[in-house]
């Protein structure tokens, strides 16, 4: 697998964890003296979220309440290029000092956030918010008002279309990372909001972070997509606050309006296949015989991008070998021209080719349509994703090449890592289900879920009903857990209702 990918799924997708302090080996950071720990929630291989609800129903207009930017407050602009202007003449609120203050705060129980030193980071007063009429704040130089327009403009263009094209793999994305920075600084934002009980703000924030995240379903690459998840998964957690708020309006049909994929990753999937061709012109576009030497050079290009070599020099590689052995077996040449015919590619062609260039190309021809396979599991329900991937990876591990599995991306991660968030959706939407019946039973939580007024969304982990029962005035919801080595996603809830 290749390990860029692996890289990229530790630091974005395990519950977006902000930046940390920079310490010398085994030194232990030390908390400033308002730090307070909060509880410990996860033990025995399950985390416990315990909730205490108020009994709310709707407000309306719906569409006041809504966790995504609506179109009445959107206008032209990119996006990206103003999250980027967020961060340009900013050194004070992106340094070093702030950051590790924001993520002290961050850690915190919400209760016990000391609001004046969240003051001091500049994430909310007027670092925080476009000027008002009587603001004597007259700059409009805030990064966070900055990243509150950015999320509501029309279009969002990153602008490595040529980066894409021409360097392939080792495009740079400097500006991805940033965006999750933002997200940990909206969400101080959105608690503080929460804590003095500025409801309306909070629900801006949490459109704020809808945008933020979405702004990456345009940019073409996987990476992009799973700090989507990241940020989306931070504005998620700050809405779970806010749901436990007396004053917050029950969210349920909020939560419906959302999309159900949350986010789309088609175009980073589309993309995906692009990258591999770039690096692979000499191979797949060749229009007779190719010589071993420059068959050497293609396939020590691939053990780079696999991340098994660091590319000095040109000489007979691992890939080169595993290929030579096999292009002497006559068995094996026949299956590749054969793979090759049925691909399309013309038998004139085929019939020119050595034997070295023949088992290599069938493996990279192998290698697309594998690759293709993994991502439809993107387009299935996460059941039958998970069946295929099955079946996808035990072909790998049977019958692909050495090429195909040094190249073949972690689909199965990133694919554990969507339906994460879609489930965290799902968590929410019916944990509203249940304020909204307590809210119309005189504060009673429901004996089962199918007694609730509203439709109750599946778990799609496995596309069944949440586990739920009711002991002692507190209801337990568990859903399946999508990663099953990974206790801080096994989400135990403790429903409790406010009297």
């Amino acid at each position: 697998m290749r390990p860029l990918i692996l890289l990229v799924m530790l630091s974005t997708t395990v519950q977006a964890q902000p930046l940390k302090e920079a310490l010398a080996p085994g030194q232990p950071p030390t908390p400033p003296m308002w730090f307070k720990e909060p509880p410990e929630r996860t033990k025995d291989g399950k985390t416990t979220i315990p909730l205490t609800l108020t009994p709310a129903g709707f407000k309306k207009p719906l569409s006041r309440y809504y966790l995504t930017p609506q179109y009445s407050e959107m206008k032209p602009g990119n996006r990206v290029q103003t999250f980027m202007k967020a961060v340009m003449e900013q050194q004070n609120f992106f340094s070093g000092e702030q950051s590790i203050k924001r993520d002290w705060l961050y850690k915190m129980a919400i209760e016990d956030l000391p609001l004046d030193v969240v003051k001091e980071t500049g994430c909310v007063g007027g670092l925080a918010y476009r000027p008002i009429k009587n603001d004597t704040f007259q700059s409009r130089g805030r990064p966070l008002a900055d990243i509150d327009e950015g999320a509501r403009q029309l279009t969002s263009d990153w602008q490595i279309w040529f980066n894409i094209r021409e360097d392939g793999i080792y495009t740079l994305l400097p500006e991805v990372q940033k965006l999750r920075e933002h997200a940990t600084s909206l969400k101080l934002r959105m608690r503080h909001e929460i804590r003095t009980g500025e409801i309306d703000k909070a629900i801006y924030t949490a459109r704020t972070f809808s945008g933020l995240a979405t702004s990456l379903e345009t940019n073409p690459t996987l990476i992009a997509s799973l700090v989507g998840v990241a940020i989306q998964t931070i504005g998620f957690s700050s809405v779970e606050e806010l749901m436990q708020h007396p004053e917050c309006p029950n969210l349920y049909w909020s939560f419906t309006e959302m999309p159900a994929d949350v986010l789309n990753m088609r175009l980073a999937s589309q993309s995906e296949r692009t990258i591999y061709e770039i690096h692979l012109p000499g191979i797949l576009n060749a229009t007779g015989p190719l010589a071993d030497e420059e068959i050497s050079k293609q396939l020590k290009i691939l053990e780079v991008i696999g991340g098994e070599s660091k590319g000095e020099g040109l000489i007979p590689n691992k890939l080169l070998l595993d290929a030579g052995i096999r292009s002497t077996d006559q068995k094996k040449l026949d299956a590749a021209r054969k793979r090759l015919i049925e691909s399309g590619m013309k038998p004139q062609l085929v019939s020119k080719f050595t034997d070295l260039q023949l088992i290599v190309t069938s493996d990279i021809v192998h290698f697309q349509m594998l690759l293709d396979e993994m991502m439809l599991a993107f387009s299935l329900p996460h059941p039958t994703a998970m069946k295929h991937l099955d079946w996808v990876e035990k072909s790998v591990q049977e019958n692909a090449s050495r090429i195909t599995k040094l190249l073949m991306p972690a689909i199965r991660k990133i694919t554990i890592s969507k339906v994460r968030l879609k489930q965290y959706l799902a968590y929410l939407r019916t944990i509203e289900a249940i304020r909204l019946y307590a809210h119309e039973h005189d504060g009673q939580l429901p004996a089962k879920l199918a007694d609730c007024s509203v439709p109750i969304p599946l778990d799609p982990v496995t596309d069944k009903a949440f586990e739920y029962s009711v002991k002692d005035s507190v209801a337990t919801l568990h859903g399946e857990n999508p990663s099953p080595n990974s206790p801080q996603t096994n989400r135990y809830y403790e429903i409790r209702i406010k009297k």
